[in-house]
């Protein structure tokens, strides 16, 4: 792998914008649709640093201003103001890789440039040049939004090194560089004659900030300071630390009101820092040294916070931190600076800024606000658009006229800004749901995949149903909905929504209301039902709970004749017994309905006694077992046959009919899991009192997902967490309380959670009555006269497919699994029924493929990945209107479910994942056709190569991906995004756009020309030459093949010696490469 960065020349540059932008109306991969255009002819900032300022966003100094082309991006995307990346002296620094990790809080390990200072000027001058080239390109150059630019440079990080003569040389270029300028508009008459005019100011900056290392002595920042802005005359910005809050405070933020309790940071960290008062009187200092020069001063809020490396992904014991969890320390110390400063102190803003809080930074009286963490994340430099869109809708609801009349009352913005900051989940840990990944590596090619279908125990097309009912039709989303998940409106009340917990707008906002999206489909859906074709085939479903119903389903769309045995006299096992407040009766009834048109006979209140496999011996082909866990586990305590002691189970099945029994005042429920949240809510409504919850572990050990949970506390029932049941309390024979022990947490148990360690300390709860919800168990006596093995526990043994150790029985759901989420029974379920259709020779109906989008899907798709939208819920009954049985959680409205349906960003259709989060631009999609190909394995034989045998190469999607190697730095920054457990940056194609680094590197390494691609694997060459007549060549150390168009083997000889098979499959590969760069990137050529 190769980390060291190579500019590209300004004529290549140039040659590829035009190529690109021309072609495929793009440039470096942001499509002209993601271009910031300004449509009102309005300045922000009238003048700043004596320049009008057209946009006053842009990229903070670091990753995404340190290549021209980062910088070029910016622009395109509306950034006006680019703080240069950070120079020092030290410019052959060997930085740790990866460097940067912005999954969720930023973290970075890179402080420093990574070119050369001679290097970093030409980087910026090329770009300086090249933006009055696009404005020309763009059509833009006598528009009103031209120009309004300011470069900003960003220095460090001590007086001795910026006096050195590199730095001072650096300096003066950055002032007059007329000697590049002059260079590079040569190439310009030269090369793009069309252009030969263009000029642009020598001096590209009259403005710096200041960038000091953590530590840095006080009189060291004074001084450089002084000599920034009194000696060499730079307007000025001095960056401030987030440590001048104080130890105490900082810490206590961030671990306790933030709720980061892994970060750690040292002592030393704060000792070595800038004190608050010595901060104090560097403002006083500079603010008369701007009167006394007429010079501008201000300070940029915030530098990164210094911590203990606690995540391990990037190499050494510090880090640094960024993004949404600095933005609320950094907001409390502007607000606290500014107060102590009366209010006069000038602000340039730069901590987890983003579109949802660009607006309300600027109303505190920033005047501009750079961006680093949140251009790293999914959608890229088109953040930068959504930005500027909802300043300028902030700014027309305000009615200014620019930002200064709009920060009119930022002293009492910042007040309330910086504590609202303390408040909102946003800024907490908890709001992250985790990385939106699946497991799976990363190869070469076919690598576009929806985490959250990967999540979900059916792979529900959620993509697919979330487009149509974004689009209105919501027959189509039903349809859709049913291919995988038999039970649409069960699963769209009571899923445990995984899925959304792989959501890859989590990398935006938040996730997809998914289950929400289901529902409503399964409501406002209809489909008729389809015609299948019989077979004369007979299976029993012994149990019809999720998985017993998924299973009917299948086999009866395959035209096979089901009876499914039922023990209740209603279906939908555990979920039978569900609260109607989450669960009506009619969404199981319209469920059911679906298997009834498809013929499923079903028999209840029968509850099955005899072995499963005797129903092989009363004509049935096979019979499938799901008859779950419907034994409750005993509390064996002393007093637990009292009067007032219920089971869950007992509870909920008097409840469900409509049944109210008497439970008095107070309840007590014990157990942590999904059917005791259901049985507390139950009796709180029972009772008309709060109900306490009694476990013995702490909450976060709670089996019970967090929604049922907050439902729980949202309703005001209690949690007596970390205690043991001892012994039931009687009064003349009814329950009067119950003893419990105190417990403390002890070491982890086998499922992850800490094992609850007695005290001794006793206590005692009052009650009335007492439910009993610690867990169920399989009912054996199913299995006594039978052949089918089970677990210790009662469980079923059975294949991945459902197959138990008896021939042509099948079982799946919690008889197989012990008790799990209603969506996983119904992968049992249907994996069980096609296994069973195997068997029996029965043909199942095939699924239909995803759709193929269209490019202006795509687009469209691309344009929603750089805005920030919030969700859009179901509305939830008042807690006070809680009363009764009525339903909580209301069903979308049409207009809700549409609006949220369009948030979802059709990951099934594309990812440019990496694409987007790259600074440096070095990935990129490219179009192919997909392709299956029968490759010849050769082997040497009597001095000739033959075939020995074949084996098939192929491609499943149209877009793939590329790594440009010349732009890459390693930050891991595609890794981190990319949904695979892999790394782009050296799993994807690496091409070299010159020899010299092509030829130092072994693997995966590849370097394009008009008519052939050349490869490096494991330190071999590999050549694909494109003939004249459609025609390929590939040779290697061993082989040269002759192949026709259709890429058979026309003739092969040996050129070398050939030990062991040698397979085609690399020459596949480098065809599906070169005709994809030929015709999606032929600049590179």
């Amino acid at each position: 792998m190769s980390h060291i960065m190579r500019p590209q020349s300004f004529s290549t540059l140039l040659n590829w914008i035009e190529r690109e932008y021309k072609e495929k109306d793009s440039i470096f991969g942001i499509h002209k649709s993601l271009f910031w255009k300004p449509e009102k002819k309005r300045f922000f900032v009238p003048e700043l640093f004596g320049s009008p300022l057209l946009t006053p966003v842009g990229p903070a100094a670091g990753p995404n201003t340190q290549l021209t082309q980062n910088i070029l991006a910016a622009w395109l995307c509306g950034a006006r103001y680019m703080e240069l990346k950070t120079v020092q002296i030290m410019d052959e620094l060997e930085l740790g890789r990866p460097c940067i990790d912005v999954e969720d809080e930023g973290y970075n390990v890179e402080w420093s440039q990574e070119l050369k200072l001679e290097q970093s000027i030409r980087e910026y001058v090329k770009a300086w040049l090249l933006i009055p080239v696009l404005e020309r390109l763009l059509g833009w150059e006598k528009t009103e939004g031209a120009g309004g630019l300011i470069f900003n440079m960003s220095v460090g990080y001590n007086l001795e090194g910026i006096l050195e003569p590199r730095m001072q040389t650096f300096i003066a270029k950055m002032l007059d560089a007329s000697e590049e300028l002059e260079e590079y508009r040569e190439v310009l008459r030269k090369e793009f004659p069309q252009y030969a005019d263009i000029t642009a100011p020598k001096a590209l900056v009259n403005s710096a900030t200041l960038s000091t290392m953590h530590g840095c002595p006080p009189d060291e920042i004074g001084k450089i300071a002084s000599y920034l802005l009194e000696n060499r005359g730079f307007h000025l910005f001095v960056k401030m630390n987030p440590t001048l809050l104080g130890r105490d405070e900082v810490r206590s933020l961030l671990n306790e009101t933030l709720g980061y309790s892994d970060i750690q940071i040292p002592d030393p960290v704060f000792e070595h820092d800038l004190k608050y008062p010595q901060a104090l009187e560097i403002i006083k200092m500079m603010k008369e040294a701007s009167k006394r020069t007429g010079k501008f001063f201000g300070v940029k809020l915030t530098n990164t916070l210094g911590m203990s490396n606690h995540r391990c992904i990037m190499p050494g014991e510090e880090m640094y931190m960024s993004g949404r969890s600095l933005y609320p320390i950094s907001m409390n110390l502007w607000n606290r600076l500014s107060k102590d400063c009366g209010g006069d102190l000038n602000v340039s803003y730069s901590a987890g800024a983003d579109a949802k809080n660009i607006a309300g930074i600027f109303a505190c009286g920033a005047l501009t606000v750079t961006m680093a963490s949140d251009l790293l994340k999914p959608g890229g430099y088109g953040r930068i658009v959504h930005c500027l869109k909802n300043l300028e809708s902030a700014l027309e609801k305000a009615g200014a006229a620019n930002l200064k009349a709009f920060s009119a009352g930022a002293p009492e913005n910042l007040e309330k800004a910086a504590a609202d900051a303390l408040k909102a989940p946003r800024y907490k840990k908890g709001y992250y749901p985790g990385a939106p990944k699946v497991s799976s590596g990363l190869g070469l090619f076919d690598c576009i995949e929806a985490p959250c279908m990967s999540q979900c125990a059916v792979c529900q097309d959620i993509p697919e149903y979330a487009g149509l009912i974004a689009r209105g039709d919501y027959d189509g989303a039903l349809s859709v909905i049913l291919r995988k998940n038999p039970l649409p409106g069960l699963t769209g009340y009571v899923c445990t929504h995984l899925c959304q917990t792989r959501c890859t707008r989590a990398n935006y906002d938040e996730a997809v209301e998914v289950r929400a999206l289901k529902r409503f489909a399964s409501e406002h859906g209809r489909v008729a039902v389809p015609q299948v074709k019989k077979s004369n085939r007979k299976v029993a479903v012994i149990g019809g709970g999720p998985a017993g119903l998924a299973a009917a389903m299948r086999l009866a769309l395959a035209g096979i004749e089901v009876t499914l045995y039922e023990a209740r006299q209603r279906l939908g096992g555990m979920m039978a017994i569900a609260p109607v407040f989450r669960l009506p009766h009619a969404v199981m009834d319209a469920d059911v309905q679906r298997l009834k048109d498809l013929g499923v006979k079903f028999v209840l209140g029968h509850k099955v006694t005899e072995p499963p496999e005797s129903f092989l011996e009363q004509g049935f082909d096979a019979v499938f077992v799901a008859t779950g866990f419907p034994e409750e586990v005993p509390l064996k305590l002393e007093g637990i046959d009292s009067k007032g002691v219920w089971t869950a189970m007992e509870l909920l099945e008097t409840t469900m009919d409509g049944s109210r029994p008497d439970l008095g005042k107070k309840a007590l429920v014990i157990g942590g899991g999904n059917t005791a949240m259901d049985a507390a809510r139950t009796a709180a409504r029972l009772t008309g009192a709060p109900v306490t919850v009694v476990y013995r572990r702490s909450r976060e050990e709670m089996p019970a997902i967090e929604e049922e949970r907050e439902l729980l506390f949202e309703e005001g029932n209690l949690l007596e967490e970390l205690a043991a049941p001892v012994r039931v309390l009687v009064k003349d024979g009814r329950v009067a309380g119950l003893e419990c022990e105190r417990t403390k947490l002890g070491e982890a148990d086998l499922d992850g959670r800490r094992t609850p360690v007695p005290t001794g300390e006793k206590f005692v709860l009052e009650a009335d009555s007492l439910v009993v919800a610690i867990g169920q168990g399989a009912d054996r006596s199913l299995f006594e006269n039978g052949r089918i093995s089970l677990r210790r526990n009662g469980s079923v043994i059975t294949t991945q497919a459902g197959r138990t150790s008896r021939s042509g029985v099948y079982s799946g759901g919690d008889l197989t699994r012990g008790p799990d989420i209603v969506i996983a029974a119904c992968a049992d379920g249907t994996r069980a029924a096609e296994a069973i259709c195997l068997e029996l020779g029965v043909e199942l109906p095939e699924l239909p493929g995803l759709p193929h989008p269209t490019i202006q899907e795509i687009l469209s798709s691309k344009k929603a990945r750089t805005r920030k939208q919030s969700p859009h819920r179901e509305a939830h009954l008042p807690v006070s209107e809680r009363k009764g049985f009525e339903l909580v959680e209301r069903t979308l409205s049409e207009t809700d479910a549409r609006a949220e349906a369009a948030r979802c960003l059709q990951c099934t259709s594309h990812c440019d994942k990496c694409v987007e989060v790259c600074p440096n631009r070095a990935n990129y999609s490219y179009i192919t056709t997909p392709t299956s190909l029968s490759l010849p394995v050769f082997e040497a034989r009597d001095g000739r190569a033959e075939v020995v045998a074949t084996e098939v190469f192929s491609l499943r999607q149209s877009r793939q991906i590329l790594h440009i190697e010349d732009f890459c730095n390693e930050c891991g920054n595609c890794a981190t995004f990319c949904v695979h457990s892999g790394k782009p940056y050296m799993d994807k194609p690496r091409i070299c756009l010159n020899d010299e680094d092509y030829k130092t590197q072994d693997d995966n390494v590849y370097r394009i020309s008009e008519n052939s691609l050349r490869r490096r694997e494991g330190g071999v060459e590999m050549t694909l030459e494109a003939l004249n007549d459609g025609c390929w060549r590939y040779t290697d150390d061993a082989l040269e093949v002759l192949l026709n168009q259709a890429f058979a083997v026309k003739k092969a000889e040996l050129k070398g010696s050939l030990k062991g098979r040698r397979s085609l499959l690399p020459a596949a590969e480098m065809k599906v490469l070169y005709e994809g760069i030929r015709n999606s990137m032929p600049w590179l050529l």
